[in-house]
């Protein structure tokens, strides 16, 4: 009860604190804030974004029941408040009352959001990010298509009241509904679009802090420009009159990150490690997060590297202290394959689930794997390795000594092919190499994310692994569900070691940074969006 008493209490506290900054607006409002897209949106359907620039447009033009802090902590977004109960597995959500669509006269309701998280996992929408919602219950039923969407855990006790119940107590649930995926639909406008919605302006209903500027707002391949909602009756009045989003394409790119911060073409970007130094001495405000783990990655397409004999050889055969002294810059060395960031439940999953370093260890008994190896292939063509790399100084000293090791207990010459980092991830995703230190770095928090890259018939899988026992060892990770599952994804991530498909050699961080005079805009991390609505500049 206490529980319940005190959560009430701190959403009431912040809707209040947010609120009492109403009034006047502050000196920093009132600006157009300008921020560089990759790519074009793929699409500007909540329950089905997955690409960056969709997922930061959505964010823009939608709200969710919560929204997130700099901090990722969830304050009210269209819910003002929420309580949970039965062990916080579930959680009953009141919206207010005065939150309209972005046609300015239709309410949302709780209905909308039932209809979301039904069409959301619902088989026939195809969501790629819905995985996010298996906590609730019957949503992996209802995904797999052994239930109907009617069954899924989520009810509208009436207008403003949303009731949500979970397989599992997670008491960091509401946090999890600031996502795109979660984000309101109103059933009679989707339906209305006839399979077009979010394609086009005209086939966009918001609920959002901002809407597309007009009939012209959205040129595909050049711009997306957004205006503050008149409809929008947030918490939080929004500071920036506008934002526009300028797309990536061939004759609009950015090749100084810091250089356009510092004469006003943007107002934020993703920066590289490399131009930290350069975009502080500008006066810019930098975020990073270590979301990403470097390491050795062998093709299980590839002849020679389905042996795991021949690939736990190459991975004990060399000194891991020795090479570990050529970090590349602004790294850490990374002793698993998931960061130690991640968090699970809430919690840090590492805390969960173990020490981990489930990385193999040198050993002398490298060589005798590698004649093994050798000697189980028809044809072995081993003088043809090559092992792909950024190319960056440090790392090439890195490769440099993995190889003297190779050479010196394989007796036998292998070759370094540095390239740079569009090239690396062309090569990778081709699946034209052997071995290749490659980056891994999930879409979502949570180790599911990560150890779902190395599925079977994953796209994103630079391994090309595929393996039923690492499949079903995710399955029962997914299915076990709270604390239980922590011990299950660790299991999962020491055998993905023990494999020797993926060997974690550093973690490093994706930066981003804010001109000098602007504030206020939140990113956050996994490339899940970037929240503009307490921007501001001078």
């Amino acid at each position: 009860m206490l529980k319940r008493l005190t959560a009430g209490f701190l959403c009431l506290f912040i809707l209040f604190s947010f609120s009492a900054c109403g009034g006047k607006s502050p000196k920093n409002a009132n600006k157009k804030i300008n921020y560089f897209l990759s790519a074009e949106p793929r699409t500007l359907d909540p329950q089905i974004a997955a690409d960056n620039s969709s997922i930061i447009a959505v964010e823009a033009l939608f709200e969710g029941l919560v929204r997130l802090d700099e901090n990722n902590q969830p304050y009210p977004g269209v819910a003002q408040k929420w309580v949970s109960s039965n062990n916080d597995t579930v959680f009953t959500f009141t919206l207010r009352s005065n939150a309209k669509w972005s046609d300015g006269k239709t309410p949302v309701t709780a209905h909308d959001f039932v209809y979301a998280f039904q069409r959301a996992l619902s088989p026939q929408t195809g969501s790629t990010t819905c995985s996010r919602m298996f906590c609730i219950q019957n949503a992996k039923e209802v995904n797999d298509g052994t239930l109907s969407p009617d069954r899924l855990g989520v009810t509208a006790a009436d207008d403003h009241t949303l009731v949500v119940r979970l397989n599992y107590s997670y008491p960091n649930f509401p946090a999890l509904t600031a996502f795109a995926v979660f984000m309101p639909c109103n059933q009679k406008f989707f339906q209305s679009t006839s399979g077009r919605y979010g394609l086009e302006n005209r086939y966009l209903l918001g609920n959002g802090p901002f809407e597309i500027d007009g009939k012209y707002g959205w040129d595909h391949g050049n711009y997306l420009n957004l205006i503050r909602s008149s409809s929008y009756t947030g918490s939080i009045k929004p500071l920036p009159s506008n934002i526009k989003f300028t797309i990536s394409n061939k004759e609009n790119t950015i090749s100084d990150p810091v250089a356009a911060l510092k004469d006003g073409t943007v107002d934020a970007i993703a920066i590289t490690s490399s131009q930290v130094e350069a975009a502080k001495a500008a006066g810019c405000t930098i975020t990073s997060f270590e979301d990403t783990t470097w390491g050795l990655c062998f093709n299980m397409q590839s002849d020679i590297m389905k042996n795991k004999n021949i690939r736990c050889a190459f991975l004990q055969a060399f000194d891991r202290s020795k090479i570990l002294k050529h970090l590349p810059q602004n790294t850490n060395p990374a002793e698993d394959i998931i960061a130690p960031s991640t968090t699970l439940l809430g919690k840090n999953y590492r805390s969960l689930a173990g020490s981990g370093s489930f990385y193999l260890k040198q050993s002398s008994n490298a060589a005798s794997l590698w004649n093994t190896g050798i000697s189980q292939l028809s044809k072995p063509d081993v003088k043809s390795i090559s092992i792909l790399c950024p190319n960056d100084p440090n790392v090439k000293l890195m490769l440099n000594d993995m190889i003297a090791a190779w050479n010196a207990k394989f007796n036998n010459y292998f070759n370094m092919e540095p390239l740079d980092e569009a090239q690396l991830a062309a090569r990778i995703a081709s699946g034209n190499y052997q071995i290749a230190l490659c980056p891994i770095c999930p879409s979502s928090e949570g180790p599911l994310a990560v150890l779902s890259i190395f599925k079977s018939g994953a796209k994103e899988n630079p391994a090309g692994l595929s393996d039923s026992t690492y499949d079903a060892m995710l399955a029962d990770a997914e299915k076990s569900g709270g604390s239980a599952s922590a011990a299950a994804f660790a299991a999962a991530e020491k055998y993905l070691n023990e494999l020797g498909v993926f060997y974690p050699l550093y973690y490093q961080k994706h930066y981003y940074a804010s001109a000098k005079g602007v504030s206020g805009i939140v990113f956050h991390p996994y490339n899940t969006g970037v929240d503009f609505i307490r921007a501001g500049k001078k």
